[in-house]
Parts: C-alpha cells; structure tokens; sequence
C-alpha cells in the first residue's frame, strides 16, 4: 500500500488498464479453441428458436381460426386469413425441419425421424383444414339463400294478403275473410320461422331447430288449406310462387344445419387436435436439440470458468490495492471538505486542514485546498463580524421604531385618564372656590364639603394609579435587563394586550381569547417575547383596519401542542397574506404595508424566537385570514411545574 502511494492517480489507472486487458487476453485465449463450437451452438440455437416461434405463431392463428369459424358465421374473411397465416406457419417449421435433417451431426439421427412424423401430421392438418374452409364457404352460400328465399317467402305471401284486403272493400264475402285469415296465419308464421331460422343461426342447437320445424310444418299446413279455399288464377299463382320458395328456404336451411355439424362435431375437433399434436412434436424437437447443446457447451464452460476464476481473483487482488490507494485518497479528502461545509454553514467554529499521506493528484489538490481554507476562514470571520454587527444594528433599528409605537400607546393610554383627572380638579375649583356652593359656617356644609373633596380625591388617586400601572408595564418592556424569568404564556398574553387595550377599544376590534389551562411556566426572556407579540398582534390590527373588516376580530389560543410543546395562535380575519408573499414576510426589508413599513419586524421577530428564545415560528392563511405560531421548545430545566 505504501509502494502504490508513491505513485500518481495516472499511473495507477494505467495499471488497472492493464491488469484488465491482461485478463481479457488470458479468457480469449481460452475460449479461442471453444469458438467453432460456440459458433454451431448458436446456428442451432436460431433454428431452435424458429421452430417454436413458428409454432406459436401456428397456435395463435389456430385460435383466430377458431373464433372466427364458431358455426355462427361470424367472420368467414377473417377465418381463411388466419387459415393460410397458420398453414404459412407450418410449412416455415417443415423448412426449418429441413434444414435441421440435412445436418451432418449424429446428434440429429433421432431428428429425422421425428420429422417424417410431423410431415404426416402437418398433410391432414392441412387437408382438415382445407375441408373447413370449404364448409364455411358453403355456409355463406346457404346463409345468403336462406336470406334471399325467406325475403320471397315473405313477400309473396304479403302481397296475397293485401290483395284479398282490397278484394274486401269491393265486396265482404265469408269466403275472403277465410281467406284472408288463412294468409295473415302463413304471414305470421314466416315471420316466427326466420326468427327460429335467425336464432338457430347464431346459437345451434336441436331444440332451436325443432321450433324452426314446427313452425314451417304449421305455415305449410296453412298454405294446404289455403290453397282449398283458393279458386282464382291469381291466387293460385301467388300460392305456387310461395310453395316453390317455401321448399326452396327449407332445403336451405337443412342443408346449413348438414354443414355447420360436421364443421363442428368433426372439422373443428380435429384441426384442434392435429394442430396441438403438431405443435408438441416441434417443441419435442426443440427440447431434444436444447439438452444436446447443453452437452456440447458443458465442456467449454468448464474450460472458461476455471479460467474466468483465475483471472477474476488476480484481477480483484492487485486491482483491489489499486483502487484502495484511489479511494483512500478520495476519501480523505471528502472528509476534509465535509468538514470544511459543516464550517462554512456555522456548524463547527473551524475547520481542519485536509491531510494525504499519498504524492498523487488528489494530494496536491488538498494542498491547494488547505490554503484556500485558510484564505476562506479568515474572510469568514470578518463576515460573520459585518453579520453580527448588521444583525444588532438592525435590532436596535426594530426596537426604536417599536419604542415609537409604545410612546404613541402611552399616550393613547394616559390621554383619558388625565382628561378625567383635568376634569374634576376643575369641578373642585369651581364647586370650591368659584360658587362656594358648600355653606362652611354650618357643620352640615362643613361634612358634605369634606365628602365631596375626599371622593374626588379617591377618584384623582385611582386614576393615578392606573398611570403608575400603566408606565410601570411599559418601563417593564424597555428594562434593560435581559435575563431570563420565569411566567405563564396567558399572564404574558394578558401584559401584552394590556398595553393595547386603547387600540382595540378605539378601533372596534374584538379580541377573542383561548387559554388551555394548567400549563406549566417557561423559564425564557420575558420583554423580547412581548416584543414580538406586540407586533404580530399590531400587524393584525394595521390589516384589519386597512381591509376595513366589519366585525374586526384578533382570535388568540394558547395551548400545546402533540409534540407536548406550548404555543401561540394569533389569527386575524382580514382575509390573510397574499401567496405570492406569504414566504417572503420573514425576509428583512419586506414589507406588505407600502412605505409604512419597515420591514424589519417580522424579521427581527423570527431572529428573537428561534435564535435567543430556543422557539420557532410560522406563519400561514386559514379560511379567516393570516395565522402566525409561536412554538417554545425548552431545554433542559426551562419549564416548571405550575402547580
């Protein structure tokens, strides 16, 4: 292994070239003495093969044949073509039987006389055959003659009929009525006896052509008693005319029903029977002339496979040493930009440098490759600096714009209070001072005076307080302590909407709440989750007053999820995200708001949640509008038992 080393990728493809062509030489050397052999095996093979191709193909026009010449006269064009498609068939196996009897090798003494047996089977297969194709033929003939008689038949009697119907509106007489009952009787009845004649034809059997009997015996006798009643010349022609025509039908279909049995009960069986007697003498054959070439070949391929096993075990050795100084090389070197990769994604703070103990190709390769990396690291590094300094930039940016928006909240937020307060400390002035409404010289006046002042300033005082609580909540959000604390998700959510209480109560948004209860605390940073609550739930509310929605609602759920993770589900019904931006509002500088947005809040939200706060966050159009999800997933010892 070592040796091999020292040389290049070239030299060592060059010697597995090598070693390759010098067991191509070694088998062909071996198998040069086998090659005459080998080549009378596949003539013979070829032979083999059109014996029972040409069987087949005799079997598969056998089964047209048959379909086609089922005694129902389905197709007589189609039965003759696939009668000289299988005679076809059969006269290639008799040359090709030819061929295999003129062969010089013993091995074909018993061919021989399998072959004089198959040309006796093939002569009355062929002449069946024939006797089936004159038989269909005289089907035709009879079927059309059936046609043509039963049409005369027919008209004749019809225009019998109509006749002595017209004789009836001349003059009524007993007799023409007879009459005419007698011909509608035989009308009727050549009508039932083409029907028998129609059903026979396509299903045959002895109870169909005992009706079709029957009913021609009962038109016949019809026409006997009608030709009694007959007196006149034109009846009398009319009568002989149906009678010639009657008999004529009659032998028609007697003849067909003579024909179509023996092509069913003697041609059909016996085709059958040849044909499947032909087919396995070929196939007989064919058997015999494979076992022979498997004899032949059995001493060739003991020869070449002996040989083909040496030459395979010296080729997998040395070729085995070859390929695993190759591969050996490759693969260090693909463990080396493996870990360069897992580098370049931030997975690991280093890479290490790509070492080859080889003096190949792939070595110097690596060698270049280990000055670009460290090239690439030291780039890296300064990149990452640009990346952490842009990312705090752009924090800093969000959280200043937010501070805005907070500063604008406080005033909504104290606006009304502090007019509450204006309001009565002017009512005191004037109820005190100005109109003196409080008669101080009475202790009655004294005690309503001392009323009045300490409910105005229980009011003052309460209202105060709610502006104590309120900066207090918004100082809570600006702290500049960023340690984690320990709170429920519904206390948080509740702190939140707390700081935009006058924007939903101004705007007329509902709020509609959903906390599971009993979940447990998270330990995770408390301001930078308000953070971004905050500017989901006033995106929501910016798209609700924009659509300018009619029962604006923000739908709000806590709860966990199957992983046994707690979320928050904010859902607006504005209609949701447009899809082709929805995959874009994480990116940083997008924005759906035109130039009232930044851009940097929802980017900053996903920073905060999946890299400070260990969660993650989605977002996705419901059949209401925009859903956003918040999902924490804590490490080890981040939840607390919240009992």
């Amino acid at each position: 292994m070592n040796l091999l080393n020292r040389f290049s990728i070239r030299i060592k493809t060059y010697m597995l070239v090598s070693l390759s062509v010098l067991v191509a030489l070694a088998l062909g050397f071996v198998s040069n003495n086998g090659m005459d052999i080998i080549e009378d095996e596949v003539n013979e093979l070829i032979l083999i093969n059109n014996i029972e191709r040409n069987t087949y193909q005799a079997l598969i026009e056998e089964k047209n044949y048959l379909l086609n010449a089922n005694g129902s006269v389905v197709n007589h064009m189609h039965a003759k073509e696939a009668f000289d498609n299988a005679t076809e068939s059969l006269r290639a196996i008799y040359r090709t039987l030819d061929e295999l009897e003129h062969k010089s090798s013993d091995a074909y003494t018993d061919v021989q006389a399998q072959t004089s047996a198959t040309r006796k089977t093939i002569e009355k297969y062929e002449t069946f055959y024939k006797r089936g194709v004159f038989l269909l033929d005289e089907l035709e003939k009879e079927r059309l003659a059936l046609q043509y008689e039963g049409d005369k038949v027919t008209q004749e009697i019809q225009a019998y009929v109509e006749a002595k119907r017209m004789d009836v509106k001349e003059k009524l007489s007993q007799k023409t009525i007879e009459k005419i009952n007698a011909g509608s009787n035989i009308w009727q009845y050549t009508y039932m006896t083409r029907a028998d004649e129609k059903r026979y034809l396509l299903s045959p059997n002895e109870k169909q052509f005992d009706a079709f009997k029957k009913d021609y015996a009962f038109m016949m006798s019809e026409l006997e008693r009608l030709k009694g009643l007959s007196t006149e010349g034109f009846e009398h022609e009319k009568i002989a005319n149906f009678s010639q025509s009657a008999y004529n039908y009659n032998d028609a279909m007697h003849r067909w029903v003579k024909y179509n049995q023996e092509h069913v009960q003697s041609v059909l069986p016996k085709t059958r029977e040849l044909g499947q007697k032909v087919i396995e003498q070929t196939l007989s054959i064919a058997n015999n002339a494979v076992e022979d070439i498997k004899e032949k070949r059995s001493g060739v391929a003991k020869i070449s496979l002996s040989v083909a096993i040496a030459a395979v075990i010296f080729g997998i050795f040395f070729g085995s040493l070859i390929s695993r100084s190759i591969s050996s090389s490759i693969l260090k070197f693909q463990e080396g930009l493996l870990d360069f990769f897992k580098y370049l994604d931030r997975r690991k703070n280093s890479a290490k440098q790509i070492e080859i103990d080889s003096k190949d190709e792939i070595a110097l390769m690596a060698k270049v490759v280990n000055e670009n990396i460290v090239k690439i690291e030291e780039v890296m590094e300064k990149k990452i600096e640009q990346m952490q300094m842009k990312d705090e930039q752009m924090r800093k940016q969000s959280r200043l714009a937010q501070m805005g928006e907070m500063i604008s909240m406080i005033a909504h937020q104290w606006r009304q209070p502090l007019g509450a307060i204006s309001a009565t400390t002017s009512d005191i002035e004037v109820k005190l001072f100005k109109r003196r409404l409080f008669d101080m010289s009475t202790s009655k006046g004294q005690d309503d005076m001392e009323t009045y002042t300490l409910e105005n300033l229980h009011a003052i005082n309460a209202l105060i307080n709610h502006l104590s609580s309120t900066i207090d909540d918004f100082k809570d959000f600006f702290k500049s302590n960023k340690g984690k604390s320990t709170f429920h998700l519904s206390s948080l959510m509740e702190k939140t909407l707390n700081l935009t209480t006058h924007l939903f109560s101004s705007k007329g948004i509902n709020v509609v709440k959903a906390y599971e209860a009993n979940l447990e605390e998270l330990v995770n940073y408390e301001s930078e989750v308000i953070q971004v609550l905050l500017n989901i739930i006033q995106n929501a509310a910016d798209a609700l007053l924009e659509r300018e929605i009619k029962d604006a609602s923000i739908y709000i759920t806590i709860e966990k999820n199957r992983l046994g993770n707690q979320v928050i589900i904010i859902e607006d019904n504005a209609g949701g995200i447009p899809e082709e931006s929805i995959a874009k509002v994480f990116d940083p500088y997008f924005s759906t708001k035109d130039k009232n947005g930044t851009g940097l809040g929802l980017y900053m939200s996903q920073l905060i949640i999946e890299e400070h706060c260990h969660g993650s966050i989605s977002v996705s159009n419901t059949a209401r509008g925009a859903c956003f999800m918040i999902e924490f997933i804590p490490a080890s010892g981040e939840v607390k038992d919240g009992l």
